[in-house]
């Protein structure tokens, strides 16, 4: 595709950019469409590389849509749709306390926000190292859902995140794993976390990849044995056809930094996150060839299913 698209760029305000790829139709949640037109159409940007989604959807529609999904709780703490995959994902999201952990040590009754808490599984596992979890989570059974887990002294807010009952500086951790591709304008979500970040504290995000997508969709739709693909190896699409499902941007590495200095952030740790434990050997080989392109690529490329991100607050917003 070579048509260009005045919409600008959701994170640098670009325009005049690439239409990258199309599709009808597109992944749905109840009764409506992701996208209100009923079909996906992506945009490159030729500035940051983020990929943007070329629609007229607002904030109300989103909350809206995402508000009303209501998925099976029974067993589970995340919102995988087997006990199974349940079990893969909390490990995953162990990966990620991990990491963060290192980065900043966590002592007794610090406070932690997770931002689209889902079912509780992130702050369950940041509770058992002394840490008090919090969240945010626009559906009802979710929010109900992790503060019953969670119990004690957290507090779940259910509703967007400017009506939080949460003070500044109150969290020494705020965390948000595959949640902002989601939302309209994630700059905006970040800085209203940062107002809640304690000086010191450290805020972490996961973001799907550009760089991974763009490869995703020249395997199933672009090259020779496409077709052949999309039936042997369908991967998380939605049936045979839905490639492009539900992300309102996919971020580069240059756009996910972008968004935590656009917020008043500063960037402390910038990487390929891929786990590899839902793929079996497989995921674990895409793991480590993403790592090695990531290298060789003088980290500049991120092929890899999902960029981390942790950041703190700037030394002048934190004077000031």
């Amino acid at each position: 595709m070579s048509k260009l698209s005045l919409r600008p760029c959701r994170i640098c305000d670009t325009s005049n950019n690439p239409i990258f790829a199309s599709e009808k139709p597109c992944a749905g949640w109840i009764d409506k469409p992701w996208m209100p037109e009923g079909h996906y159409t992506l945009i490159r940007c030729r500035s940051c590389g983020n990929l943007y989604v070329d629609s007229d959807v607002t904030e109300t529609y989103l909350n809206d849509l995402q508000g009303k999904f209501n998925p099976e709780t029974e067993d589970k703490i995340t919102y995988e749709s087997t006990e199974d995959d349940d079990k893969r994902r909390t490990l995953e999201l162990a990966e990620n306390w991990e990491m963060i952990a290192k980065i900043r040590r966590p002592a007794q009754n610090d406070k932690s926000l997770d931002y689209g808490c889902a079912w509780g599984a992130f702050g369950n596992i940041a509770k058992q190292a002394g840490v008090i979890p919090n969240g945010v989570e626009l559906q009802p059974t979710g929010a109900a859902h992790s503060l019953k887990l969670w119990g004690g002294k957290s507090v779940v807010h259910r509703g967007p995140i400017e009506t939080a009952p949460f003070v500044e500086n109150e969290f020494q951790y705020i965390t948000s794993f595959e949640t902002l591709e989601h939302v309209f304008d994630p700059v905006r979500i970040l800085k209203s976390l940062k107002h809640l970040l304690s000086t010191g504290g450290v805020i972490a995000i996961s973001v799907p990849s550009a760089d991974y997508f763009t490869f995703k969709y020249w395997v199933y739709r672009k090259q020779p044995f496409h077709e052949w693909m999309r039936r042997k190896f369908p991967g998380n699409m939605q049936g045979d056809m839905v490639l492009i499902h539900n992300h309102i941007n996919t971020f580069s590495l240059d756009a996910a930094r972008l968004i935590m200095e656009k917020a008043g952030l500063k960037v402390v740790f910038i990487a390929p996150y891929c786990s590899g434990l839902r793929g079996g050997l497989l995921g674990k080989i895409i793991k480590y060839m993403g790592k090695l392109i990531w290298l060789l690529s003088l980290k500049k490329i991120i092929l890899a299913p999902s960029i981390f991100v942790v950041a703190q607050k700037k030394l002048i917003n934190a004077i000031l």
